[in-house]
């Protein structure tokens, strides 16, 4: 299977990532699909991420079963089966925040990558605006990522400059 990505960067970071021929994995605790590599399924939306003054597309090779998807119905029993754990573990290795939804998302995350080492992209989708209110049943307009566990499974990658795609 492969998978089309679009990363948006600061001109200096994409070119340094051509030069080098690999990617930064992002290691922060408030990662929504945990430590590794972010695109967007999208072009428009690597476009409007923040600071984007490039584009990366890159070309990500890998088998069907190394792919999860938490917008499936598997992949979101697979989440839902990890929430309920770490809701009723008295775990220590698994740092929750009262105040951090980010944080906790990561820590879910970093828990599924760990109990499934066999898989390599895990996508979702997420809202592409922020709310201080909270509903039961959340309207906004969503965007959808993938995370790539490394950069073992990045084909090829190509510039595009955000200039390049303005009228």
């Amino acid at each position: 299977m492969f998978l089309t990505g679009y990363h948006g960067t600061t001109l200096d970071s994409a070119n340094n990532i051509i030069k080098e021929g690999k990617f930064k994995i992002s290691h922060s605790d408030t990662e929504w699909l945990g430590e590794g590599i972010y695109y967007y399924f999208d072009i428009i939306d690597a476009y409007e991420w923040r600071n984007t003054e490039a584009i990366l597309h890159s070309i990500i090779k890998i088998d069907n079963k190394e792919y999860l998807d938490i917008d499936t119905e598997i992949g979101a029993d697979i989440y839902n089966q990890i929430v309920d754990y770490i809701s009723t573990t008295q775990d220590k290795s698994v740092n929750i925040s009262l105040k951090n939804a980010q944080k906790n998302q990561c820590a879910v995350m970093k828990m599924l990558w760990e109990t499934y080492p066999n898989v390599k992209v895990i996508s979702a989708s997420f809202p592409t605006a922020q709310t201080k209110v909270r509903t039961l049943l959340d309207r906004r307009p969503t965007r959808k990522e993938f995370c790539v566990r490394n950069n073992s499974f990045i084909k090829c990658t190509q510039l595009i400059r955000k200039g390049d795609l303005d009228d």
